[in-house]
């Protein structure tokens, strides 16, 4: 029967590797969330312009109409 060893250096490496991948984790979600929430705000922000540029716009149409 074989025996099974198990070396303190892979253990160190394997914990070493699964730390380095929570932080790394860690820090691309901190990214996304910041560039969602950032991506949130600009879509709202856009459809606020669309709504402001089509009510100056038919303000533009009701004041020709009114001159001609």
């Amino acid at each position: 029967m074989k025996k099974f060893e198990l070396h303190l250096d892979a253990v160190i490496v394997v914990a070493l590797l699964f730390v380095l991948s929570l932080g790394v984790n860690y820090v691309l979600y901190t990214l996304y969330s910041a560039e969602a929430k950032a991506n949130v705000k600009l879509q709202i922000q856009s459809q606020v312009d669309q709504l402001n540029l089509a009510s100056m716009q038919a303000y533009i149409d009701k004041m020709q109409a009114k001159q001609q």
